[in-house]
């Protein structure tokens, strides 16, 4: 019996041992989940704060790139004045006494040209197409220079173009002066502004360069004597305002 009840007892223990090692296991599972749980809540937590504090930056950023572009865009618009003004000054500093009456109305209402003139991109033309006797070639450009302006500078086809407001008159050989000569160098074609210019053969035939109407833009100049009289073009800077 006591044999008996030895062995039992031996079993009892070792059932016991056994359910305190499974228990201790399951105790340091259990802990470690606990800890995985709360590692992974905190890495939740974590995860919802970055994704609050990455909002904030994107709207950070898109607040400064809208104060970026709103800068650029004053910065612009800063430049554009300070050129306007700088070329407005530079036009009036020509004048000794600016006259303000052909630009400005009574209403301080001012325009980019003078009455009669007509404006085209940063210039203002004057068209003269006064009855005979007309002007030979110095004496228009005498004459553009009396109202602080020259003989037309055509730099590009947009403003040859523009030159389409002269008329035909007289006959089709009647043309308009403007600034382009080689009498200071035979063939050597230069603007009044010193500029260069190349014609072709068809176009020369003289010193001085009139304007057709009624031809074809960039084909309608033809080099003449520069004592026939013709009408005349004059070109003088616009003032530029504010938009």
């Amino acid at each position: 019996p006591f044999r008996g009840a030895a062995v039992c007892l031996g079993l009892l223990c070792a059932l016991l041992v056994s359910a305190i090692i499974v228990s201790t296991a399951l105790s340091e599972h259990n802990t470690k989940l606990v800890g995985e749980l709360a590692a992974n809540q905190d890495l939740m937590n974590l995860n919802s704060n970055l994704s609050t504090a990455n909002h904030i930056l994107q709207s950070d950023y898109t607040n400064v790139s809208t104060t970026n572009r709103r800068l650029a865009a004053e910065k612009e618009h800063v430049s554009r004045e300070r050129d306007r003004l700088n070329w407005n000054l530079q036009f009036i500093f020509q004048f000794d006494d600016f006259p303000v009456k052909k630009y400005c109305s009574q209403n301080i209402v001012c325009n980019s040209c003078q009455d009669g003139w007509i404006l085209f991109q940063t210039s203002c033309y004057l068209i003269v197409q006064y009855d005979p006797p007309w002007k030979t070639w110095t004496e228009s450009q005498q004459y553009c220079k009396q109202e602080n302006a020259d003989l037309p500078v055509i730099g590009s086809r947009a403003e040859q173009v523009g030159h389409c407001h002269t008329k035909e008159y007289y006959d089709k050989y009647h043309g308009y002066w403007i600034g382009l000569t080689d009498k200071a160098e035979d063939g050597k074609w230069l603007w009044v502004n010193g500029s260069h210019q190349n014609l072709t053969d068809g176009q020369t035939g003289g010193d001085c360069v009139l304007t057709i109407p009624n031809n074809a833009p960039l084909a309608n100049w033809i080099a003449v004597r520069c004592d026939i009289q013709n009408s005349w073009i004059c070109e003088s800077r616009a003032l530029i305002w504010s938009d």
